[in-house]
């Protein structure tokens, strides 16, 4: 009898051993979830950008590769994904844990353009063939990442002998620790002897990394540290008649913002333009930080 309630006790144990290996409790998981999605920062003259995503491709360090085609073409407006909002490529996908090198998007040309504010239709093309984006990141065993890939489109969108060119101006976002920078701009704001409420000012915030940065414009044929890292419209509130921004996707840092009213225009990367005077901001994790120009 003493022999058969061991066993039992024996066999109990070994069947709960097996349920929390299974849970994560105590065994060896090798795989972890991802999600990934897309946003944008506007660009101008342009209603719309639209790219077709066929799948995604990820290049671990230590040969964890993973490659995801989609079933159907995700055709994306990333005119649509500002402001904090994001489009979804990856939804919790399970990929081999470990340290991966870049991030490839797979697009279908035949059905990405541009469309200008007049209404005429462009196609894309790509300057290096491909949108890969070379930026180191971590899927720990058995956790959830989250990331959100942010294109620039001011600086990603160039036009060069009558083509209109992507180019691979992206930034990878851990969405749990990305903060963000909103605020507003009183409608008697001056930028320069320009005001903000001219029908000749197209208002917009130009963010850069550190502090104290003397703001420039974007040029794309530069790779100075100076560049901003992103932009942001300021659009009129008709509730209260300021001009409102939010800049989101943002690691935690410390940033300098600067108002300008001659947005960039991806035909033309020599135009001086003028900027109001700085602010400097921290911005924190998960944490929306509030600037305003009076």
């Amino acid at each position: 009898m003493m022999d058969t309630v061991r066993i039992g006790t024996l066999l109990s144990f070994l069947a709960l051993s097996v349920m929390l290996t299974g849970c994560g409790g105590s065994g060896s998981a090798t795989t972890g979830t991802m999600s990934l999605s897309v946003a944008d920062t506007p660009v101008d003259k342009a209603s719309s950008v639209v790219v077709t995503f066929t799948g995604v491709q990820l290049h671990g360090v230590s040969g964890n590769d993973a490659t995801f085609n989609f079933a159907s073409p995700k055709q994306i407006d990333l005119m649509t994904t500002q402001n904090g909002n994001a489009a979804s490529l990856l939804d919790g996908v399970t990929i081999p844990a470990g340290n991966y090198q870049w991030i490839r998007l797979m697009v279908d040309l035949s059905q990405s353009s541009i469309t200008l504010t007049d209404g005429s239709m462009h196609p894309l093309t790509l300057s290096s063939g491909e949108l890969k984006l070379v930026s180191g990141f971590s899927v720990a065993e058995g956790s959830q990442t989250d990331f959100t890939i942010d294109f620039d489109l001011r600086k990603a969108v160039t036009l060069a002998n009558g083509n209109y060119i992507l180019r691979p101006a992206l930034r990878l976002l851990n969405n749990q620790l990305a903060g963000m920078i909103m605020g507003s701009a009183s409608n008697t704001f001056m930028i320069g002897s320009n005001s903000i409420a001219s029908t000749t000012c197209s208002p917009a915030v130009y963010v850069y990394s550190g502090s104290n940065v003397t703001p420039v414009d974007i040029n794309t044929t530069l790779t100075s540290t100076m560049q901003p890292i992103e932009t942001a419209t300021l659009s009129l509130n008709n509730g209260t008649s300021n001009y409102d921004y939010k800049v989101a996707f943002l690691n935690p840092g410390v940033y300098t913002l600067a108002v300008t009213c001659a947005l960039y225009d991806y035909s033309d990367s020599s135009d001086a333009i003028t900027f109001s005077p700085t602010k400097t901001v921290t911005v924190m994790a998960n944490t929306a930080t509030t600037v305003g120009f009076p």
